[in-house]
């Protein structure tokens, strides 16, 4: 018996430094850092001098 104990203590140990072992790291939130333009106009004058593409995205609620 005492084995038996024995050996579920040592299980939940390991399993338990394993899974503080495999928490996710946390990084910076998507779209940290990026210089977001809220005027059409100065985004095309931007991405023209860049020479990137804009990625227009238009939703509705409901």
């Amino acid at each position: 018996m005492k084995q038996v104990i024995m050996v579920l203590s040592l299980v939940l140990a390991v399993a338990s430094a394993a899974q503080a072992q495999n928490k996710p790291k946390k990084g910076p939130l998507p779209g940290a850092g990026i210089d977001w333009k809220g005027d059409f106009d100065a985004a095309i004058k931007e991405a023209t001098a860049r020479n990137v593409p804009i990625l227009f995205h238009a939703g509705k609620d409901g």
